[in-house]
């Protein structure tokens, strides 16, 4: 695995791809798929919509339909249904689930892609397998779901954000695929506002009086991308509000308060930040350990802990955790746990504990990047993590199927960052004291894939027992 010649940019992807094709579209073709369970919303929701769409073509009623997102993915869906003509509905179901698995592609690509901006191929290869080998998103590959698709759009425009110069190519990309994430779900106007920082840092004016040793070179001022991207923004807000007129609501009328489905707009759901801390604390303790002794005498990393320690502790007080269904709060270990744990007025003792463990460990790798000269990484990442806890906070219910991708994408990126063989194209060998400034020892090649193994390892036996352990053969 040489990371100086040309073949790992090709092997690495290559390899991934193999692994993971085989671990979702294997399954799926040899018809061990069956897990009723897990496949709920496939069965009575997105296949039945997908069907009913492609029945209507062209005149697609989008007023009321069994799915509580918009509706980008079942309209795609249902064109390419269409396009084939399949009439069998065992052969139907299986061509839309090898759909699925291609959205499965598209996002563990992207996020290679971007991982592999800011570390050797095969640094990026190991960063990548943790959310690749998510038991979440490896069962919305093999069953039809709106989740990859979903993260693979918004993966483009946080990538863009955080690895790429800010110049008109790079903006378009990453606002059309804003647009298109928006109108597959619409909560995922959530990434809109921290990206449009992420373009103001760039702006000559500010560049001029914020210096990030990890600011990615460019050739303009940055206005025209800004410019780019805010009309790319206007255009996903008007996805929505042009949806939530049609509906009356921020879901279709069937996923409303009184609607005979599951609501999913009716109120706030305040577990998410502690049950989101709590998740980002186990899944990435593998990491935080292997990297101990990089970080545990590094006065400004204890310090960054300690910060995300009170806010985790915080966040723990401050919302309710408690689990079940009466709250929101089901499906997934962690509301499983939560479940069984004591509560006290409302807070979750698991969840609480978590919450805090969750917060020092977003402190840490808030450290590490800071002090390895990622300082611009560590403060757009932390605004995106904020942005996602609140738009999530909207929804009724916090399924844990919403959070892991999304969490295991953003430790995969921020161990990738970590990597010293190669650094974001313009970024300076120094920098004056102060956030983001790289004068600290440097972690090596070993380091970071041992971290982003360890945390590949416990996805993979999460995946192993709770995915693959329970499936089975269908029964046609």
């Amino acid at each position: 695995m040489n990371e100086s010649t040309p073949s790992g940019w090709f092997t690495a992807p290559l390899l991934l791809l193999v692994i993971f094709i085989a671990a979702t579209l294997g399954p799926v073709l040899l018809g061990f798929d069956h897990f009723p369970k897990k496949s709920v919303d496939h069965d009575h929701h997105h296949i039945p919509v997908v069907l009913s769409f492609a029945e209507r073509l062209p005149e697609v009623d989008l007023s009321d339909y069994a799915s509580a997102t918009t509706p980008g993915m079942h309209l795609a869906m249902a064109v390419f249904l269409s396009a084939t003509g399949f009439s069998d509905p065992r052969a139907t179901e299986t061509l839309l689930q090898v759909c699925s698995c291609f959205f499965g592609v598209l996002l563990v690509l992207a996020a290679f892609r971007y991982a592999s901006r800011i570390s050797s191929p095969w640094t990026a290869f190991v960063c990548v397998l943790p959310v690749a080998s998510s038991p979440y998103v490896l069962g919305n590959a093999i069953w039809v779901m709106t989740d990859n698709l979903s993260l693979a759009l918004i993966a483009v425009t946080v990538g863009t954000t955080l690895f790429c110069e800010a110049n008109g190519v790079f903006a378009f990309r990453s606002g059309v695929a804003l647009v298109c994430s928006v109108f597959v779900r619409q909560i995922n106007i959530w990434v809109s506002g921290v990206a449009m920082v992420g373009y103001l840092l760039q702006w000559t004016p500010v560049r001029r009086h914020l210096t990030f040793p990890d600011q990615p070179q460019t050739s303009g001022n940055g206005l025209v991308p800004m410019v780019i991207f805010a009309v790319a923004t206007i255009l996903a807000a008007g996805v929505i509000i042009g949806f939530v007129l049609l509906w009356g609501g921020l879901v279709p009328p069937m996923f409303q308060i009184g609607g005979g489905g599951m609501t999913h707009a009716g109120g706030f759901n305040y577990g998410v930040t502690p049950g989101v801390l709590s998740l980002l604390g186990v899944y990435a303790s593998p990491a935080i350990v292997i990297l101990m002794p990089f970080w545990i005498r590094d006065g400004r990393i204890v310090r960054t802990m300690m910060i995300g320690l009170g806010i985790g502790l915080l966040a723990g007080l401050t919302f309710e955790s408690v689990a079940g269904k009466e709250y929101g709060r089901i499906s997934g270990w962690l509301w499983l746990f939560a479940s069984k744990a004591p509560a006290v007025l409302d807070r979750s003792c698991l969840v609480f504990a978590g919450s805090i463990v969750g917060g020092g460990t977003a402190g840490v790798l808030f450290g590490l990047l800071t002090t390895a000269g990622r300082g611009r990484t560590a403060c757009l990442l932390a605004g995106f993590a904020i942005s996602f806890s609140t738009a999530y906070t909207v929804n009724s219910w916090a399924f844990q199927r919403y959070f892991d991708p999304t969490i295991l994408l953003a430790i995969g990126w921020c161990l990738a960052s970590l990597e010293t063989s190669t650094r974001v194209r313009g970024a300076p060998e120094s920098a004056p004291s102060g956030l983001g400034r790289a004068d600290c020892k440097p972690l090596g090649l070993v380091q970071v894939r041992l971290a982003a193994i360890g945390v590949f390892a416990m996805q993979a036996v999460f995946a192993a027992f709770t995915l693959y352990g329970k499936m089975g053969w269908s029964a046609d």
